[in-house]
C-alpha cells in the first residue's frame, strides 16, 4: 500500500462515492497484498484471514457512500481489518490458539542449530531486527510497523489504532529507542567474537 500515494487514495475515495466499480478494482489491486500481511499477524489461519479480508472488502463497497474523500481511505481500510480481525478472534476464541501459549511454545522447543557460515552478516543482523520486533509490546510493535513497514502517517495510525496522535508518536519513539539499545548491545557483542 505504501506505493499509492495520499492523492490517489483520495480520489478511490470520490470514485468510490459514486459507485465506480473500475476503482474500487484498482484499490482493490493495490491494498490486497499489504492487507494481506497486516491481517496475518492477527490471524494466523490463511483461509480464515482471506475470508475476513474479503469481508472487509464487500463492507467498503457497502459503505462506499459514506466514504469521506478529505479523510484517510488507508487509515479507513487499516481500522476495518484491525476491527475485523479483533472480532474474529473474539468470536473463534476456544478454536484459536493464544499468543502467549505460542511464545511459550516457540521458547521451549529447542534452537535450531545454525551455520553462522552460511549466513551473511546482513541476514543474521535483519533476523536478529524482526525477532526485537515481534518482541515488542503489541501496542508499540503495532504502531512501529504501521508507520516503518507500510508508510502510515502518525494521524493515519492514530485513526488504525484508537489512539491519539501523541501517543502513537510515543509509542513509535520508544520502539525506536529500544530497538537503538538492542542493537548497539548486538554490536558491541560480535565485536568482541
Amino acid at each position: 500500500m505504501a506505493t499509492a500515494s495520499a492523492e490517489k487514495f483520495s480520489y478511490w475515495s470520490e470514485r468510490l462515492n459514486e459507485s465506480d466499480e473500475q476503482a474500487f478494482s484498482e484499490l482493490f489491486e493495490h491494498t490486497y497484498d499489504s492487507l494481506r500481511h497486516y491481517i496475518s499477524k492477527y490471524i494466523f489461519d490463511p483461509d480464515a484471514a482471506l475470508d475476513v479480508l474479503q469481508d472487509v472488502y464487500v463492507k467498503l463497497w457497502q459503505i462506499r457512500d459514506n466514504i469521506d474523500p478529505d479523510k484517510s481511505l488507508k487509515a479507513l481500510m487499516y481500522q476495518m481489518v484491525r476491527n475485523s480481525a479483533l472480532n474474529y478472534l473474539r468470536d473463534t476464541k476456544d478454536k484459536n490458539i493464544s499468543l502467549d501459549s505460542i511464545s511459550e511454545q516457540e521458547h521451549m522447543q529447542e534452537p535450531a542449530e545454525i551455520e553462522i557460515t552460511e549466513k551473511d552478516e546482513t541476514t543474521l543482523l535483519q533476523e536478529q531486527m524482526q525477532q526485537w520486533i515481534s518482541e515488542l509490546p503489541d501496542r508499540q510493535r503495532e504502531a512501529f510497523e504501521l508507520s516503518r513497514f507500510e508508510g502510515m502517517s502518525h494521524e493515519e495510525i492514530a485513526h488504525v489504532m484508537e489512539l491519539r496522535p501523541r501517543t502513537v508518536n510515543n509509542h513509535i519513539v520508544i520502539a525506536l529507542n529500544t530497538l537503538r539499545e538492542k542493537l548497539d548491545a548486538y554490536k558491541s557483542k560480535t565485536a568482541v567474537i
